[in-house]
């Protein structure tokens, strides 16, 4: 007799959580607890709690990276069209082209307005 497909999966979702908790339990048991005053206290990037902040980033960091995402989303499109370039008729070819043009236009902008730039 075959068991149904519902069994199977929680037979096997029973395994696999006694596998994580049989885990956890031996990495406990081996690594012990060893508190002491250091462990306490908050740490980042190897700073200690008393140093100071780091400054805030420049908003121009922002405007570049949204600036390079869009043109990297862009890209993944035009990869994507050059890779069925071949099989495409020419109204596809067309709207590609159109499309490159836009985003020339829009570069083109951006570098007017002082996007590109590291102020």
């Amino acid at each position: 007799m075959m068991a149904s497909p519902a069994l199977i999966v929680g037979i096997f979702a029973a395994a696999v959580l006694l596998v994580l908790m049989g885990i956890l339990w031996i990495s406990g048991l081996l690594g012990g607890q060893h508190p002491n005053r250091n462990k306490n206290i908050p740490f980042e990037s190897g700073l200690g709690a008393n140093t100071s902040t780091h400054p805030r980033t420049p908003v121009a960091f922002y405007l570049l990276a949204v600036s390079f995402l869009v043109f990297e989303l862009e890209a993944a499109f035009l990869f994507a069209w050059a890779v069925a370039f071949h099989a495409l008729g020419w109204g596809p070819i067309v709207a590609g082209l159109a499309f490159m043009v836009i985003l020339g236009l829009g570069l083109f902008y951006e570098w007017r307005m002082g996007g590109l730039q590291w102020h």
